[in-house]
């Protein structure tokens, strides 16, 4: 995870005009990227509409609107900050700031939520909540007691029903979960290295939008920022307390009434022909068959995506087809990162990180003992342990020479590699 091998930029030009314009209010504010904060800014918009509303999908089922998403960063790349950014009108619930709702009964209750059992949030739903959020900018804390199976229930919307000895039957249907899951490289590599075969074949990575980011990636392009009070009234803020007042006046009543969310023609069509496509790509023979649970549920993330969008920027109003594209070309911008990560691509981000790793050790080399000369066998003996292989180290040097960051060198009948422009290293 530590080198970084996008094949493209995140999609965000296909966003409507006022998400474009959070979205980068935010990266500027922040110095992160659109691969960090605008599948924050989805999870977060699926948090705020799941309460009120579920996707009608083109094959006539009826699902939950939530999204989970896995953003991967380096420490230090404003992983808390961007989170900030984004949750002020969940906080403003949590504290019962919506003075316009009736104090009847439950109005408000815990809604963010970082380190949790399955126990302690089937309790809050217990206590008359339908609609949570798990947002932790750091996923270390969920880690630790990932109840994978229990995910995969609350992102399809499942029905809760246990017995214990200590709290009886619990029987609770029509409860809805958001995720988002902002975690270090270190730690995501870690994680992968025990239980990435379960993370996968649970299903559980294949619900996510995964992306990794790499802070000021896109912070270079100019925007006039706003301040923070100015950010903070924000039209993507003041939808989202709507949203969440909207679900505030249904807490507490007997049955849970979301409106639905279908597809205008022209929508259904386009996503029916993408159908047809991921049956197709992910035949054996194809080079996404190692990916096919990820393809499998790329349909569904598709219709989720839209109605997220739909009924945050146009609500009362059935998908249309412009945002079926947008929502086509943003999960399969994060199924190319799950392919890179997960699928074949994981080899070529194996041999970059290699090529970074022997690039890296020849600067510290040159600037510990002030010689920009080396050769193959010196690197084989004392090289990172990674590369130390004739095969890796031979590929990983022409790679370096291809970038122009190293020369060939002969001298006394010996190849030499040096440095190329070492007096410009410090």
């Amino acid at each position: 995870m530590n080198y970084l091998t996008q094949n493209s930029p995140y999609p965000v030009h296909v966003l409507p005009p006022m998400l474009q314009d959070f979205a980068q209010q935010v990266v500027a504010a922040t110095q992160s990227s659109y691969e960090m904060v605008v599948p924050v800014m989805l999870t977060a918009m699926s948090a705020a509409v799941q309460g009120v509303a579920d996707v009608k999908v083109p094959y006539g089922e009826v699902l939950p609107v939530s999204l989970f998403s896995c953003v991967i960063a380096k420490s230090g790349d404003r992983k808390s900050s961007v989170l900030k950014k984004v949750m002020k009108g969940f906080e403003d619930f949590e504290r019962g700031r919506f003075s316009d709702i009736p104090m009847e009964g439950l109005k408000s209750h815990q809604f963010l939520i970082e380190a949790a059992t399955n126990k302690g949030v089937i309790d809050i739903f217990k206590g008359g909540a339908y609609s949570l959020f798990y947002a932790l900018d750091e996923a270390a804390l969920l880690f630790k007691n990932l109840d994978m199976p229990s995910l995969c229930k609350r992102f399809d919307g499942s029905a809760i029903n246990e017995v214990t000895r200590s709290q009886g039957s619990t029987i609770l249907h029509d409860r809805h979960v958001a995720l988002c899951m902002m975690t270090q490289d270190i730690t995501f590599e870690r994680f992968l290295s025990k239980k990435g075969e379960l993370f996968v074949q649970s299903g559980l990575m294949p619900r996510m939008l995964i992306s990794q980011a790499i802070s000021g990636i896109n912070s270079s392009r100019w925007v006039e920022r706003l301040n923070e009070e100015d950010l903070a009234r924000h039209a993507f803020h003041l939808r989202v307390k709507e949203l969440m007042k909207e679900y505030a006046r249904s807490i507490g009543k007997s049955e849970i009434s979301r409106q639905h969310i279908g597809f205008n023609s022209e929508a259904a069509d386009l996503w029916n022909q993408y159908h047809l496509q991921t049956k197709k790509i992910s035949e054996p023979y194809e080079n996404w068959s190692e990916m096919r649970s990820f393809i499998s549920r790329s349909g569904e993330l598709i219709c989720r995506v839209a109605a997220v969008i739909q009924y945050f920027v146009e609500p009362n109003q059935d998908v249309k087809g412009w945002i079926i594209k947008a929502a086509t070309d943003i999960v399969v911008w994060h199924l190319d990162e799950a392919k890179r990560i997960f699928g074949n691509g994981k080899d070529e981000v194996k041999f970059f990180q290699e090529v970074d790793g022997l690039y890296s050790y020849l600067l510290k080399r040159f600037q510990r003992t002030g010689n920009c000369f080396i050769t193959r066998s010196e690197i084989l003996r004392c090289g990172p342990q990674s590369i130390r292989k004739a095969d890796i180290l031979d590929a990983s040097i022409d790679n370096l020479i291809y970038q122009g960051k190293i020369l060939k060198y002969f001298h006394g009948g010996r190849r030499y590699f040096r440095l190329n422009n070492f007096p410009h290293l410090f």
